[in-house]
Formats: C-alpha cells, sequence, structure tokens
C-alpha cells in the first residue's frame, strides 16, 4: 500500500509537471507570475486560485487535508492538470491586472490576493486576454475597488448561486414560448437605405432621413429575430446591398451556430456576442456601468437579461437594433490585409485608412511569407472582433436608453459610432502586434 504523501508535494510536483507541459507544447511559461524560485505555485496561488477554484475544497475537503492517499493524490493532480489552460490564461489576465492598477494609480493592498482569483474569474469567462482584454481589465479594477453595495460581480454570482434552476427555467421558458413571425426578403429599397446612409457624396439632411426610415421600419427587428430563427436573413441583406463575401472568409455572424440558439445561464463567455451567457452579459454590464447606483436590482438586470436574449439582436430599442444591422453591412466589408471594392464610400475610406496603417502591412508581408498567426487569422475576418466590440457598445446603450430617438443619436452619431469601434480595434491589433516583434526581438 502507498504510504500518503504531503498535499504540499503532490500540488508542488502537480503544478511542475503542468508547467513543463505547457512549456514544452508553447515553447513559453505563462506560469511565472504564480511560481515561486523552486517552481512550485507560491503560497497565494494555492491559497486564493488552487484550493478555492481548482480544487474547490468546500465541495472536496478531502482533497485539503495535509497527507493525501494515492487516490486523493492523483485527483488533485489531475485537477490541476486539467486546469493548466484556464491557469494559463488567469496568469495573462493577473498582467493585465496589474497593468491596470498602474494606471489608476492604486497602490493599497496584497495584489495577488486581491487580483489572483479576479484572473481566474476572466480566464473561466473570457479566456485568453483578446483586443478587448485592456478594457475588461479596467473595468475589474473598478469592479474590485469601488463596489456599490449589493452591485458587484460577486452579488450576482451569489445571487446566480442561490436561483440557478429558477432562472435556467425562466430562460427556457422565454425560449421556448417565443412564437417567430415569418420573414420575407429584405425589401428592395433596403439597399437604397443603406447607400444613403454610407455614402460619402450624401447631405447629411437626407442621410438623417433614410436613418429615420430605417429605424421606424421593421427590417432590423426582423432580420434580429431571425437569427434565432434561420438564420439567413443577413446573407440575405449582404447580397440585397451587393456585399460579396470573400469565399475564404465566413460571413458575419453574431453566433458561432446558425440560428443562433439560447445563451447559457452561466459559463466560459464565448468569442462572439450571442453565445455570450446571460452571467457574462449582466457582469459586462455591472463592469461598465459607472454609477451602479443608477442600475436597477441585480435581479431586475438577470430577468430582464433573460427576457432580452430574445428580442432582434438581443438587443432593446428600434435606434439600437438598427445600428446593429447597418453595423453588420459595414463589418461585412472590412477586410484590411486584403482590401475589397466596396459600394460605400464611408467603407472604402474606413477600409484605406485601416490597411494604410503600419501593424497591418507588417501582417501582410507576415502572411506572403507563408507564417500563420492568430493575429493574422483575426484580421482575415475582422468583423470578428469589430462586431463583438460593436455588439457590447450597443448593449450597453439598450440597457441605459432604449426609447433612444433617431433624432437624439442621429445618422452622423450611427457613422462616428461604427467608425470609432473600427478605430478601437485596429488599436488593439496593433498593440499586440508589437508585443509580438518586442518578444521576438529578446
Amino acid at each position: 500500500m502507498t504510504a500518503p504523501r504531503p498535499r504540499t508535494a503532490v500540488i508542488t510536483e502537480a503544478w511542475r509537471n503542468m508547467v513543463d507541459a505547457t512549456v514544452a507544447d508553447t515553447g513559453a511559461d505563462p506560469f511565472t507570475m504564480m511560481s515561486g524560485r523552486d517552481g512550485g505555485p507560491l503560497a497565494r496561488t494555492v491559497k486564493c486560485i488552487i484550493d478555492p477554484l481548482v480544487l474547490r475544497l468546500r465541495a472536496n475537503p478531502d482533497y485539503g487535508k495535509p497527507l493525501l492517499d494515492a487516490d486523493q493524490a492523483r485527483d488533485v493532480g489531475n485537477l490541476i492538470g486539467a486546469a493548466a489552460p484556464t491557469l494559463a490564461d488567469a496568469a495573462r489576465w493577473f498582467t493585465e491586472l496589474k497593468a491596470q492598477r498602474r494606471t489608476a494609480g492604486i497602490t493599497g493592498g496584497n495584489i495577488q490576493e486581491q487580483y489572483f482569483p479576479r484572473a481566474f474569474e476572466l480566464a473561466v469567462s473570457y479566456g485568453t486576454p483578446a483586443d478587448d482584454a485592456s478594457s475588461i481589465a479596467a473595468e475589474m479594477i473598478v469592479d474590485i475597488h469601488q463596489p456599490s453595495a449589493g452591485m458587484s460581480v460577486d452579488d450576482l454570482t451569489d445571487y446566480l448561486d442561490a436561483g440557478h434552476d429558477r432562472l435556467a427555467a425562466a430562460l427556457d421558458a422565454v425560449w421556448t414560448s417565443t412564437t417567430q413571425a415569418p420573414v420575407g426578403r429584405p425589401p428592395a429599397d433596403s439597399s437604397e437605405t443603406v447607400a444613403a446612409l454610407l455614402s460619402d457624396d450624401v447631405d447629411a439632411r437626407v442621410r438623417d432621413l433614410h436613418w429615420k426610415e430605417l429605424t421606424a421600419s421593421n427590417l432590423p427587428a426582423a432580420v434580429g429575430l431571425d437569427l434565432f430563427d434561420t438564420g439567413t436573413s443577413i446573407t440575405e441583406l449582404l447580397a440585397a446591398c451587393e456585399i460579396r463575401v470573400p469565399e475564404s472568409v465566413r460571413a458575419p455572424s453574431l453566433s458561432a451556430v446558425v440560428p443562433a440558439t439560447a445563451p447559457p445561464l452561466r459559463g466560459r463567455a464565448a468569442g462572439l456576442p450571442l453565445d455570450r451567457s446571460i452571467a457574462t452579459r449582466v457582469a459586462t454590464t455591472l463592469r461598465r456601468s459607472r454609477d451602479r447606483e443608477q442600475l436597477p436590482p441585480i435581479a431586475d438586470l438577470v430577468d430582464d437579461e433573460i427576457t432580452r436574449s430574445r428580442a432582434p439582436w438581443a438587443l432593446d430599442g428600434a435606434v439600437w437594433q438598427a445600428a446593429a444591422l447597418v453595423g453588420v453591412i459595414v463589418a461585412a466589408q472590412l477586410y484590411p490585409l486584403a482590401p475589397q471594392a466596396s459600394p460605400h464610400g464611408f467603407v472604402t475610406a474606413m477600409t484605406q485608412r485601416l490597411a494604410a496603417q503600419a501593424h497591418i502591412l507588417y501582417n501582410r508581408r507576415f502572411l506572403l511569407d507563408g507564417s500563420d498567426s492568430d493575429l493574422a487569422t483575426d484580421l482575415r475576418e475582422f468583423w470578428r472582433p469589430y462586431l463583438s466590440r460593436l455588439w457590447v457598445r450597443l448593449h450597453g446603450r439598450s440597457i441605459g436608453e432604449p426609447d433612444t430617438p433617431a433624432t437624439r443619436f442621429d445618422a452622423a452619431a450611427l457613422l462616428d459610432l461604427l467608425d470609432g469601434i473600427a478605430r478601437s480595434v485596429s488599436y488593439d491589433q496593433r498593440s499586440r502586434i508589437r508585443a509580438v516583434i518586442e518578444k521576438a526581438a529578446r
């Protein structure tokens, strides 16, 4: 019979094995921030992440004993090894949180105890930090250091824990009771409306008239609802607007599956907007709010989000649904690595600005060398980060300002938003390229 082993030795061995395997697979060690000089995990890594979040000692108290038998030691090692991708992402998120802490000028408190659990939370919710990592980390810093009573992400977690079964049933009821009206092909004049909105030589007054017509029509809602029915209306809309998506690139979508299905109540954040869990959507609302005291109670936020998940584009408000529709049309034409001819002057100018930037030129050369790159993939399908960021922005506006009229958010405001999203995504891409170049130069 194998003698029991000290728990600390089991954890240290499992951690070292995990680090070695990750380095062998990727050529890099993302765990340095969480490891000690001996190669094992820091004491606070064990205290703040491994015990409560990986081994879950509350549910598995036997894993917390000073001595572990063979079965327990094997289980502990397997759990740590299985968590390697999430732990690696947590280490990367910890770096993002530290950077935003410096930006915010925060100096108090132990950063490992404050941020290790939150970094793991972000890893579970968002996976590997991507283009919007800095903004998500900044929102988390606010959540940690400026929480409003009863309105923190921790309060949201507690609420979801307590009412999980009831809320899951409510989500299922919304999706099973909603009837989908038939959606016809987009009307022929929809292309004329879009052309007027995105033209670079149309009078502002005329553009506003077309914008008001679009927001007052049923087209944005019909296309947005069809995302959950047949999922073909975006393709038909792009065809009506004479927009051709290259065969080598997937057509723009707000979900990884077509048609989109009900989002999970909780779980890891997906890459595309409609695949994000209800918990992630509400947490984002909390983190982005500058004054949480002005928000409804968490219970109402969750209930509203469940109902909203089956609304057109999963957004409230005709203006924001129309903005989503125009955003998809714009996103379908943005190919910085290989600019395409566009029937819309606004999009042509945007594409030219993107394509001329140095990091785009670098990536183009990178592709010509026959190399593969996640960054290059993101640029090939620029619509992915573009639509993800646009939807989050519209989602926030639809919660706080659902009844905004087209006179207040006019066509000029729409174009400013669409252009600003492209600039924001491009800026993040540039930062990622710079990091790759600096790493290669070391």
